[in-house]
Order: structure tokens, then sequence, then C-alpha cells
């Protein structure tokens, strides 16, 4: 055997440095690139608001848009719900839901105006002065971001919330049929920290389900605009069969089988992490009666799981 002497173990141990300096450079950390998760609370949901600490909480804070007053009881739930969050020093994502729900419910794409009361800021500032680690945006507002005047105003009311929160982060994300050349104006025009979408619309084949291609380059398209992205919904019927189909109706018979959307879910976050690596990945929802996570322990441990490692 040949001799090893203290040159070649300095030589050698050099070179391993060097191997592992060049590896690091390309890949510090070796970061896994998965996303946060979100968790969005809904005032409609069932009783349990408890996000478990894996996740961030993200509250719906909904009221009739051209009736706030009516909607005193879903605002205060939604305002304790964010206090006790911040009392556990918990970042929170709050998703502001100005709608119509009476005579008839207007869905927020479709309203041409938003309306953000001040006895809401000025609660929300009681619970958290300055706005640190709160996240405060609006979500699929279709017709007043595709409306010039509409979104200008949009424009106007993140700028008079910054003021208010000089400490919070600020996004926006849209549905999916938005045109990202206008979702690109707004997240600019208003110097938003986090931009996306929403996916509620899938593809299966042989067992899998894909996001279209429409969706992963709408998303591409705003990352590639220096733009930190958020997914923020993604969301299957809890115990459904065919969760994919039509997502969103929840009108549609289930074909019961709950281990079936947790499959759905594990496989949507890996392909979202390995195409997009978004920052935040919302899930809808913790607590909807017909979304509901907290519903499906399957669900739960697919999402757990997801944050592991």
């Amino acid at each position: 055997m040949p001799k090893i002497t203290v040159l070649t173990v300095v030589l050698a141990v050099i070179l391993i440095t060097v191997i592992l300096a060049i590896l690091l450079v390309n890949h510090p950390t070796s970061p896994t690139g998965k996303a946060k998760l979100i968790l969005w609370i809904t005032p409609w949901g069932v009783g349990n608001y408890t996000v478990p600490s894996w996740a961030i909480p993200g509250v719906v804070l909904a009221y009739q848009c051209n009736d706030p007053q009516a909607s005193m009881i879903w605002i205060n739930w939604a305002l304790y719900t964010i206090q006790q969050y911040v009392n556990e020093d918990r970042p929170v994502f709050i998703n502001i839901f100005c709608e119509i729900y009476q005579p008839s419910y207007r869905w927020r794409g479709t309203l041409d105006y938003i309306s953000v009361p001040q006895f809401i800021v000025q609660d929300l500032k009681k619970i958290n002065p300055s706005g640190r680690g709160f996240y405060i945006g609006f979500s699929e507002e279709a017709a007043c971001v595709a409306n010039a005047t509409c979104r200008e105003n949009m424009i106007k009311i993140y700028d008079e919330l910054r003021a208010e929160f000089p400490e919070a982060n600020f996004f926006y994300y849209a549905s999916g049929g938005e045109d990202v050349n206008n979702v690109l104006a707004l997240a600019k025009g208003a110097n938003l920290t986090l931009v996306g979408y929403d996916i509620w619309d899938y593809r299966y084949v042989n067992g899998v389900v894909t996001v279209p291609d429409y969706l992963i380059n709408n998303l591409k398209a705003l990352k590639s605009s220096g733009f930190n992205i958020m997914v923020g919904e993604v969301g299957f019927r809890y115990c459904d069969e065919k969760a994919y189909v039509e997502p969103a109706n929840w009108n549609i018979k289930f074909t019961w089988n709950c281990t079936a959307p947790a499959v759905y879910m594990s496989q949507v976050l890996g392909e979202l992490t390995s195409s997009l690596h978004p920052g935040f990945i919302g899930i809808w929802a913790w607590n909807d009666n017909t979304f509901g996570v907290v519903l499906n322990p399957f669900l739960i441990s697919a999402l757990e799981n997801y944050t592991k490692g």
C-alpha cells in the first residue's frame, strides 16, 4: 500500500473543503423550497378556529360591502380571532372580503368598488398599532382590478392601509381568469409584498391531479417581474373522490372518499413547489363546511407532512 503522508492528508482536506464550498455556493443550506402554508379560517364555518403551529393563520374578514354594520357578528369574530393570534405572537394573514350577502349574494369578484370601513381599520390598530406580523390584502377582486378607475382606488386603499400599518406586509391574489397585466399593474402601483393567483381549476390524468399551464404561466410571469409570489388558495371538497371536478362548487354531490383529497393536495403542493417555489400557499379552508381541512384527518396529515423536512 502507498504510504499516506501528512501532505497527502492536508491536500485531501483542502480539496474536500473546496468542493463543499462550491456546493454551498450553488445550494446554500440545501433549501427545500417549500412554501409556508396559510390555513384560511372563515366566519361561516365550523367552530374549531385553532390553526396548528405548523401553519400560518389566515383570517377571512368578511362584511356586507354596502352595509358593514349588518355584518358585525362576522367582523367581531374576525377581530377577536386576529387578537388571539397576535397575543400568541404569530403572523396573521388578513383577507378583506368586501362582498354583498343580502338580499342576494354578490361575489366580490363582480363588484366594481371596494370600501374598507374606518372603524375596522381603527379596531385593527388597537390590536396591532404598527401592523408588525400582519399580511393585509384583498383577493379575487376581478372586476375591480380589470377596471382602471377601480384599480387606482384600490391602490389608494393599499396606500392608506400602509400609512396606518407601516410594518405590515400587503398582498393580492387573483382569481384564475384575471389578466396578468392588470394584476401586475395593481402590484406595481400598490408596491405589494406578495402577489399571486388562486387555483380552482385542475387537470386529472391517470390518478394524478395537476395545475393547468395557464395558471402556472401567470404565476411565472408575476415572479419574472420581480415579485414574491403566493398561491392564494388551493382547495378541494374535503371528502370527495372527485374533489378536482369543479372544486369550488359546493353544490356537487359528494362521492365519499376522505383519502382522495389528501392525495390530490399532496400532488398539487408538490407540483407548485417544484415548478414555482412560492413563498406562501393558502389552503381553503381550515373550517369551511364544504372544504374544511379540520373535518378530514387525512388532509391534515398531508398538509403537516408537506411542512416537514
